[in-house]
């Protein structure tokens, strides 16, 4: 029997300290909690889940029933809790001694509430230093997510549907590639068109993986999302086509495809961030040279 090809589906969900209130409450009822409901539906899909600190802590306050929701898809393997930075800092500008409270916090609270202590990390921003295996090792983060773009360097795009290791001063963290074509597909494209590309890579790639690492804002929040994934049912579209193609087809969550497959090889990335960060972090006079 062929072996089958993996697909992790991995959700960012984030408000900053201090935004207002209609904010979150529009943000959940918009993307948070139809997105949850439409998961439970399906439990065919197992998905990852990252919310920052203060975002959780906004729901344990206003929604306590959604995290009883959430207990109950970690419980039943359907949902695995990411980690990462309680507050989301950008934990490579920020002291030693920080990073590991950040990340230690925030696996601790996610331990309390739901269980079980996360093995991976969302990283803010998804910037990435040389030193961050030594930063996530040390605080017992097992995986990370960046973008294909961070691999541009050294790596061709069809080599990217595998799990890498990445390391500093003998420490070490594993490192999916998130795919920037599935970011564009989903949710934007037609279900048949997402299916369709990851046909393509299983046929390349057996028992590899392609991972989908976006906001959950997508699904609802932006604008003219929520009329497309709920009202004109997207969204559950998707998912039951994942299910129907369940015979060659895995939906893996990230931290389950790094126990049971090993590195095809060593990743060490430069400092580099998703395209648009890596133009906003330079001065004003180099983005706007007229102005300069």
């Amino acid at each position: 029997m062929p072996e089958k090809f993996h697909f992790s589906f991995l959700l960012h969900a984030h408000q900053p300290v201090g935004n207002f209130e209609e904010v979150f409450e529009r943000c959940y009822q918009r993307a948070y909690l139809p997105f949850l409901q439409q998961l439970e539906k399906h439990p065919g899909i197992r998905a990852a889940l990252h919310y920052s600190g203060p975002l959780l802590s906004w729901i344990e306050v206003n929604h306590p029933e959604y995290f009883e929701l959430l207990r109950l898809l970690v419980k039943q393997k359907q949902a695995e809790m990411v980690g990462g930075g309680f507050y989301e800092p950008i934990l490579a500008v920020i002291p030693p001694e920080d990073q590991r409270e950040q990340i230690e916090r925030f696996s601790s609270y996610l331990e309390q509430h739901f269980g079980e202590r996360p093995c991976g990390a969302w990283l803010a921003e998804r910037v990435w230093e040389p030193q961050m295996p030594s930063i996530l090792a040390t605080s017992h983060v097992n995986y990370t997510l960046v973008d294909d773009f961070h691999f541009l360097a050294g790596f061709e795009p069809s080599e990217l549907f595998a799990l890498y290791q990445a390391e500093d001063r003998g420490k070490a963290v594993r490192l999916f590639a998130g795919q920037k074509a599935l970011r564009y597909l989903v949710p934007f494209g037609r279900v048949e068109e997402v299916i369709q590309y990851l046909r393509e890579a299983a046929a390349m790639h057996p028992d590899g993986v392609a991972v989908f690492g976006d906001d959950m804002e997508k699904f609802g929040v932006w604008p003219g999302t929520f009329e497309h994934c709920y009202q004109n049912r997207w969204l559950g579209e998707f998912l039951t086509a994942l299910e129907r193609n369940s015979d060659w087809l895995s939906v893996t969550p990230p931290g389950e495809y790094a126990k049971t497959h090993s590195p095809l090889g060593r990743a060490d990335l430069p400092t580099a961030s998703y395209p648009e960060m890596a133009e906003w972090a330079l001065p004003t006079g180099m983005r706007h040279p007229q102005i300069s």
